[in-house]
Parts: structure tokens; C-alpha cells; sequence
């Protein structure tokens, strides 16, 4: 057996070379390993499957039995999941400014926080140059009070989901504004 030395060379630091001297006295002292024996030199074959046939009578009935089971997962989850298109708006408001750009916004009742969640569906304002956004507003007395969010335009309609986390009774109207600016170039009709 070659000795410690011709294994790993002269650079360790002593405690390291201690510690691979004791696993290598150990290994030296268990000896050789045992050959491997001759059954155990090729894996054994796997048994072969069973196949049970299934008569061709109950081959319908389980296919039909899997597609009812199929659609009446997929009908639970879609009575359970919240679709989209069965939520009502509580309320519409229309909004109208120069050139022809017109919006709605579609609120949507209160969740338990008393965030309003809402849809606003834009057309007719251009898009800003410079990464510049529109921001919806909720007014007091005429003038600015609280945002709704900012959102950009591409030209033809543009639909983005907003959120008022507000008592809306406390205002008295809604604005679209260039993000920076304080004149209306939409408002409630």
C-alpha cells in the first residue's frame, strides 16, 4: 500500500495531514474490499407486467364517466373561481373632453378593505411623448383631491383596471390629467 506522503504531498498544513493520516491508518486497516459476487455482476430483469384487460363494454361507460367528471371539475372551478366577465359595475361614470376623447369608468363593488376596484376604457387621447402617463382623479369643489392611478395610451382604446381606496361619497367628480399638470383633459359629464 503507497504511504500517506506519495498520496497527497508535501503542502498541507499538519492538523489537515494529521486528520488524513487517521482516515488513511483506518482504511489501510479494514483491509481490501470483498469481490463483488458473480449474481450480483448483471442487474436482474424486471418482472413482466401484468395487464389487466378491461372488457369492451366497460370501455365506454368509463370514458363517458371521465368526461362528466372532467366537465363538472371544470364547472366548479368556474363557479368558484370569480370569473370576470360576471362582475357588474355599481356604478358608470362617462367622461368626455376635447377632440373626441371619451371614457367610461366601470366601479366595482368595495372589497372588505374598502378599496373600489374599477375599469377605465379610454379613446381618442393621444399618446404622450417621453414616457409621460394620464392619471384619473377623484375632485372636491373643482379641484384635484385624491389619485386613482396613472396609466398610458397607444392610440385606439386603451382598458386599464384602476383602484380608488377612498370614500367615494366625498368627492364630487372625476378628471383625467398629464401626470404633472392640473388641467382636465377629461372629465365627468
Amino acid at each position: 500500500m503507497p504511504d500517506l506522503s506519495e498520496l497527497v504531498g508535501d503542502g498541507l498544513p499538519e492538523d489537515e495531514r494529521a486528520r488524513l493520516q487517521r482516515a488513511h491508518d483506518m482504511l489501510l486497516a479494514a483491509g481490501a474490499t470483498p469481490e463483488l459476487p458473480p449474481w450480483l455482476a448483471q442487474a436482474p430483469r424486471e418482472p413482466p407486467a401484468r395487464i389487466i384487460p378491461l372488457p369492451r363494454r366497460h370501455r365506454s361507460a368509463a370514458l363517458v364517466a371521465a368526461a362528466a367528471l372532467a366537465l363538472a371539475l371544470f364547472g366548479a372551478g368556474y363557479a368558484i373561481g370569480g370569473h370576470e366577465g360576471a362582475r357588474k359595475p355599481v356604478r358608470v361614470v362617462t367622461m368626455t373632453g376635447p377632440g373626441g376623447a371619451v371614457a367610461s369608468i366601470a366601479v366595482f363593488a368595495a372589497d372588505p378593505a374598502g378599496n373600489w376596484p374599477m375599469t377605465l376604457e379610454v379613446s381618442g387621447l393621444p399618446a404622450l411623448p417621453g414616457g409621460r402617463t394620464y392619471e384619473l382623479w377623484l375632485t372636491r369643489g373643482g379641484r384635484l383631491a385624491e389619485p386613482c392611478g396613472a396609466f398610458t395610451v397607444s392610440g385606439g382604446t386603451t382598458e386599464v383596471p384602476l383602484n380608488a381606496p377612498y370614500r367615494l361619497k366625498q368627492f364630487d367628480g372625476w378628471v383625467v390629467v398629464r401626470s404633472g399638470e392640473r388641467r382636465p383633459v377629461l372629465s365627468a359629464t
